[in-house]
């Protein structure tokens, strides 16, 4: 298979962060697709209780089309295809509150 047949997606890495004596939980979202590396951190959600799981409904709910997942030794990627009109800024992401 030729390389540029295969679908070319944005690599959203997910990563948890643990709590420190000032801070709780968090969970840190990152776009290195921009020339200025993207990255948001939202307290972890002991209700929904996986930091992936959490990330894709912060991502769903931004309106991000989701293709895939991987997991890396010390982090998540959630795949998504947005582009061009639907392109999705990480700083701009918003939670969810009902979460």
């Amino acid at each position: 298979m030729e390389h540029y047949k295969i679908k070319n997606t944005r690599a959203i890495e997910v990563t948890f962060l643990s709590p420190t004596n000032y801070r709780g939980a968090r969970i840190k979202i990152t776009d290195n697709y921009v020339d200025k590396k993207e990255r948001k951190i939202f307290s972890y959600c002991y209700k929904t209780g996986n930091m992936l799981q959490q990330a894709i409904n912060i991502l769903k709910f931004n309106g991000a089309n989701i293709v895939c997942r991987a997991s890396h030794k010390d982090k998540y990627i959630v795949n998504i295809d947005n582009w061009g009109d639907e392109f999705i800024k990480i700083n701009n992401l918003k939670n969810n509150d009902n979460e």
